[in-house]
């Protein structure tokens, strides 16, 4: 279960974590605002030790993220905190982030890139909406990104089932992952339809629907 959780966590992980880095470095935000997106950097950066078992390198995005979280000054500048460290440890999760899905099967990599847009994108909306950020084109783009990654990612695994020569098993994962990721869809866009804020607790459903879909077509090319 652990194998199959990796290439979607670590995607997931980093994903955020780029996100979060754009909205503080180039977002228009307030003091107040870039305090709590410090404070979010902490989820991105104890999901890597969850990452070591893995590959070792995962403890190298931790300590350097989790440093700057912890050194970062959230009630002045938007300079205030170490940014280098911040820049380092997005180039080491990248790095980490190759090692790790390159011990899969040949396919992850390409795989990988959509769980990265797909899941980076839910994962870094929810911990957005939790640190009450007033980027509210994120709102609007982010479900989208993700209805359109996790289609690119259906089409890209129906292909590598056709290549390989579907299974019942490999079917029963593609259906899985469409059940699961159309979940997550109606859980990240309600707010959309509905024209309403989005609420953190069904974001995290979302993420929850999103991460087991991904998990069900990494089924494809580990078993």
């Amino acid at each position: 279960m652990y194998a199959l959780l990796v290439p979607s966590l670590v995607s997931a992980v980093l994903g955020a974590q780029i996100l979060l880095s754009l909205a503080l470095l180039k977002g228009d935000i307030c003091p107040g605002q870039r305090g709590r997106f410090h404070h979010a950097f902490w989820v991105p950066t104890f999901s890597w030790l969850i990452l070591v078992p893995s590959s070792f390198l995962a403890i190298l995005p931790f300590l350097f993220l989790g440093i700057f979280a912890f050194r970062s000054k959230t009630g002045k500048t938007r300079r205030s905190g170490p940014i280098p460290l911040l820049h380092v440890a997005n180039l080491l999760g990248f790095v980490a982030w190759i090692t790790i899905l390159s011990t899969y099967n040949g396919w992850m990599v390409a795989l990988g890139v959509l769980q990265l847009i797909l899941l980076g994108a839910s994962l870094g909306h929810c911990l957005l909406v939790r640190a009450r950020s007033r980027l509210q084109a994120f709102d609007r783009l982010l479900p989208l990104v993700s209805v359109l990654a996790l289609m690119g990612l259906m089409v890209l695994t129906g292909g590598i089932a056709a290549v390989n020569q579907a299974t019942a098993m490999s079917l029963n994962a593609i259906v899985a992952g469409a059940g699961f990721g159309l979940l997550g869809v109606a859980a990240l866009t309600w707010h959309l339809l509905k024209q309403t804020s989005p609420v953190f607790w069904r974001l995290v459903t979302g993420v929850g629907f999103m991460l087991m879909a991904n998990i069900s077509l990494t089924r494809l090319l580990i078993v």
